[in-house]
């Protein structure tokens, strides 16, 4: 498997090529080069996943006879913030500062 190819794995919904292509040069991979187990924890495949989960949060939904792909604003709200957490895990600006957590005793959302 490629680098292109696993990040495309990471979800269903149809990810253009050319998308693929884009995140690869700005987060500096080969992504024609063989997916390992060393790439897969490296800052440049986390952070362009990151990039890929923040671009299937903006993708509309697609409905045919009941059937759903990214329909749910719950799943979107998730790609964002699996896409947060890896963007602040190297401090990245395309981090939306969308943070949860304690105050107290009241949740922050």
């Amino acid at each position: 498997m490629t680098i292109s190819q696993a990040l495309i794995s990471l979800n269903s919904f149809p990810i253009p090529d050319l998308f693929i292509e884009k995140v690869g040069v700005e987060r500096d991979l080969t992504i024609t080069e063989d997916y390992t187990s060393a790439i897969a924890v490296s800052s440049a495949f986390e952070l362009a996943t990151a990039d890929v989960y923040m671009w299937l949060s903006k993708q509309p939904s697609i409905v045919e006879q009941e059937t759903g792909i990214n329909q749910l604003g719950n799943i979107k709200d998730s790609f964002i913030d699996l896409a947060n957490a890896i963007y602040a895990k190297y401090n990245d600006p395309k981090f939306t500062g969308r943070t949860y957590g304690f105050i107290g005793e009241n949740f922050n959302g």
